[in-house]
């Protein structure tokens, strides 16, 4: 895809696509409660598609999906999804039955072995059909009783999030403390649907409770609003209202608008919309700490690069473990911008997403692979393409 950026001056409308990480918490409590889901909004990202469409063959296996194969034992593939990878392996270890879940390639690299300790610590039956502490698995589901469970996450808050939709008694988050604030989302959105439950630092605790059959309005996604922040960072006098977002969201990438106003953008809640502009600033943006907020740091290292800004990252250890190596892929990407740069995706949506806005300061720019934003935001580019225009 090649994008010419000539307007620096735009005023915009988006419509943001909802939560990918609420809707996925909700359809699983929905998987979990044993009603069907009465979610508006929900996100209409590839990974939710994918993880309610197996969900509901779960359900119904007389329902012929070609994601689930005819064999047995029953082969479940969740293509690069690591959220349904992930939230799919505690719901079949309690599910009577055997069944193998794979991904794609990059997914069989994806770290799994934490969770897998985990569940096994409840008598989980779980084997590794390669290298060990990897995707692909054979899980014999069956009936377990999920009380205490300790859990590492220093690869992955997700591990936790997994467990925790399970509801066991107590959950105690081992090694080193990362992405906390999904892991606070999680239990957010348990207690929307009626579980009793909350966090003491590495500790937390579920009373008996049940999930309840009630609705859930899915805000929109902060990470994919990063991306709008970026465009007016970069622009002259850019201005967007991000529907349907709020400032004081329990979705932990709202920070990105407290970090975006050291770039000159700034936030007014409008209603049910957040409407950001370019203002002047003589913040010094110097360091970003993304231990609780890997997937804003393509987004920030863009801009950095976008506005010649020079800062220190840290917490950015788990980044390797993304759909690509996104430290790796950033650093790759970003030493073309002195040209008119063919931007490579490394088929990381997030990748795509944040380097589209430099056409902004650069003019023109390509980028191969560009519809794999479909993974979390399906109408980026209808959205974004127009404000060059």
């Amino acid at each position: 895809m090649r994008i010419t950026g000539a307007n620096k001056k735009f005023d915009v409308t988006v419509n943001l696509v909802g939560s990918k990480s609420i809707s996925n918490r909700a359809l699983m409590i929905a998987y979990y409660g044993g009603f069907n889901p009465r979610i508006t909004n929900l996100s209409e990202s590839d990974d939710t598609k994918l993880l309610n469409e197996i969900l509901q063959s779960i359900n119904n296996p007389s329902v012929p999906n070609h994601l689930i194969a005819p064999t047995l034992p029953a082969t479940i593939n969740c293509h690069n999804s690591g959220t349904v990878f992930r939230f799919l392996l505690t719901a079949l270890s309690f599910k009577n039955g055997e069944y193998i879940l794979t991904g794609s390639d990059r997914m069989l690299h994806r770290p799994i072995g934490d969770l897998v300790d985990a569940l096994r610590s409840i008598d989980a039956n779980i084997e590794y059909m390669g290298q060990e502490g990897y995707p692909p698995l054979i899980v014999n589901g069956r009936d377990l009783k999920i009380d205490n469970v300790s859990v590492n996450i220093t690869k992955s808050s997700q591990f936790a999030s997994s467990i925790l939709l399970a509801m066991p008694k107590s959950l105690h988050l081992d090694g080193d403390l990362s992405s906390l604030p999904y892991i606070d989302l999680t239990i957010d959105i348990m207690q929307h649907f009626g579980a009793k439950i909350h966090r003491e630092c590495r500790d937390i605790f579920i009373k008996r409770s049940e999930y309840q059959d009630v609705k859930c309005c899915v805000e929109s996604d902060w990470t994919c609003a990063s991306y709008w922040y970026e465009a007016v960072a970069l622009s002259e006098n850019g201005r967007a209202r991000l529907k349907n977002l709020h400032l004081y969201s329990k979705q932990g990438d709202a920070i990105v608008a407290k970090w975006f106003e050291k770039f000159g953008v700034k936030s007014i809640q409008d209603g049910d919309d957040v409407v950001i502009s370019h203002v002047e600033t003589d913040e010094n943006p110097s360091h970003f700490d993304f231990i609780n907020n890997p997937d804003l740091y393509p987004t920030i290292a863009a801009t950095c690069a976008g506005l010649g800004v020079k800062a220190q990252f840290t917490g950015l250890r788990n980044l390797i473990h993304k759909e690509s190596d996104r430290v790796a892929a950033m650093t790759t990407e970003l030493s073309k911008i002195m040209s008119v740069p063919i931007f490579d995706s490394h088929n990381d949506h997030r990748i795509a997403m944040a380097l589209a806005p430099l056409a902004l300061k650069i003019g023109a720019i390509e980028i191969n692979n560009a519809d794999v934003v479909s993974k979390s935001y399906p109408n980026f580019w209808e959205e974004f393409i127009p404000i060059l225009k």
